[in-house]
């Protein structure tokens, strides 16, 4: 009797795992630029906390190492935002594609303040997490992001 018992769940798992594999259906690609969106401001959000910490422990190498990475994930902001990607679970607003050159231009401005941050000869003691989420995520996110 075991041995039946040992086949007939094993059936019901393969069963179950076959049906769940082909009713799944892969990421449509705008699914895939809204999570990969997410991931890059999830990112810059850490950073941001990042350069913080490092600026008060008065720690130059980590704080230029994130500054750095900051830096190169503000390049990365508008690639997340391909045509048709407005869909549920997305924060964008519409006017993200209605105005795209705005949008780029507040991307472009954070892309600037990020690589300030980034250069050598930045006084990390000037930095102000605030200011700069204010002025460089801040003008985006009034514009071209929904309120949570």
């Amino acid at each position: 009797m075991k041995p039946f018992k040992t086949i007939l769940t094993a059936s019901i798992v393969a069963l179950s795992v076959a049906s769940a594999v082909a009713n799944s259906q892969p990421p449509r690609k705008e699914e895939q630029a809204v999570g990969f969106r997410q991931g890059v401001f999830q990112g810059l959000s850490w950073k941001m906390g990042q350069l913080a910490g490092a600026k008060g422990a008065g720690d130059r190498a980590a704080f230029q190492k994130h500054a750095n990475d900051l830096s190169y994930l503000t390049d990365l902001i508008t690639e997340g935002f391909i045509p048709d990607s407005l869909i549920e679970g997305s924060a964008a607003k519409p006017a993200v594609w209605a105005d795209a050159a705005g949008f780029q231009a507040a991307a472009e401005k954070m892309q600037n303040m990020a690589a300030e941050l980034s250069s050598e000869d930045y006084d990390m003691g000037s930095f102000d997490p605030r200011g700069f989420g204010r002025e460089g995520c801040g003008g985006c996110h009034k514009d071209f992001k929904e309120r949570n």
